[in-house]
């Protein structure tokens, strides 16, 4: 490399050195989001990112990336070589995505099901007499594991004032999901008729989807004999791409200007194969019944289409 390629090098590393440090200290000392706020795009297709994990995963998702930084600017450091750095990163990145193909698929049935015992518990607290909002709110703490964190951010928009149908629509964009949009007609329906019979009309909703989730178990328990080949196949692939690259004999044309923006493309190529295959084998959930919210100005009750 020449010098003006190793001051350039040099340049990259100290810009992806500062940039990995900020993210480290952001993720460490946490954010607390505003519940009125809509998330930005990015921050909801993180989360959705992050939501296809196990549960496990989830909770070390600030190491992972952390670790995915980490290892970006070693291996850097190490080959003198972006590209290689980049890719290891995102293998890390990757790594858990690949050991479980099937979490978006598991964590969608275990969301169901979720909301069809929250809608069961939501209707028993109703029929003691209090508003929908009040009951919302009540079963905040006591709401199922999969979508505790959306229920607690409804009950405090509800609880700081914002208009129920914006807070129930907003609800609906976080979930993503045409079940969950029918569920929130139902609170939007009610929060503007105040019609008798909510109760009832939970009840039968929960059982509807707790079928759908029955559904679900079974579509996916045939669909796991592929995925475990496919994951094989990954794994395959993987460990013999990390075997040729750490043979310099195989990889030294990879070394080169020439032979990076060739590994890069290849890179990306691989990649983008096995976020198709993911797509391809996930199950998607159901057409949205709402119109998305904007992200750029406050949450407004959103409208069917």
């Amino acid at each position: 490399m020449t010098v003006s390629q190793l001051s350039l090098l040099a340049l990259l590393c100290a810009v992806l050195a500062v940039a990995a440090v900020a993210l480290v200290v952001r993720e460490v000392r946490g954010r607390v989001p505003d519940p009125a706020k809509p998330p930005s795009r990015i921050a909801t297709r993180v989360q959705r990112a992050k939501a296809e994990l196990p549960e496990a995963w989830q909770r070390r998702w600030r190491h992972l990336l952390i670790t995915a930084g980490a290892v970006t600017l070693v291996v850097w450091a190490y080959t003198g070589w972006p590209v290689h750095g980049l890719l290891a990163g995102g293998a890390v990145i990757g790594l858990p995505y690949l050991l479980h193909p099937g979490s978006a698929a598991q964590a969608r049935i275990e969301r169901l099901e979720a909301v069809a015992s929250w809608l069961n518990h939501l209707a028993g607290v109703h029929t003691a007499g209090i508003s929908l909002t009040q009951t919302i709110r009540a079963s905040a703490k006591a709401a199922p594991a999969p979508i505790a964190p959306n229920v607690r951010a409804l009950a405090e928009r509800l609880r700081a004032g914002m208009d129920p149908s914006a807070a129930f629509a907003q609800f609906a964009d976080e979930l993503a999901d045409g079940v969950v949009d029918h569920v929130v007609l139902l609170f939007q329906s009610h929060a503007v008729y105040k019609g008798p019979g909510l109760a009832d009309a939970l009840e039968a909703l929960a059982v509807t989807i707790h079928q759908q989730a029955a559904d679900a178990r079974d579509v996916e328990a045939d669909r796991s004999k592929v995925r475990k080949s496919s994951r094989m196949v990954s794994t395959v692939v993987f460990v013999v791409v990390i075997g040729c690259m750490l043979n310099k004999a195989w990889s030294a044309w990879y070394y080169t200007p020439l032979g990076q923006v060739v590994l890069a493309v290849l890179g990306a190529a691989f990649c983008w194969t096995l976020i198709w295959l993911r797509r391809i084998a996930r199950t998607a959930p159901d057409p949205r019944l709402l119109d998305p919210l904007p992200t750029s100005v406050p949450a407004t009750a959103g409208g069917p289409r």
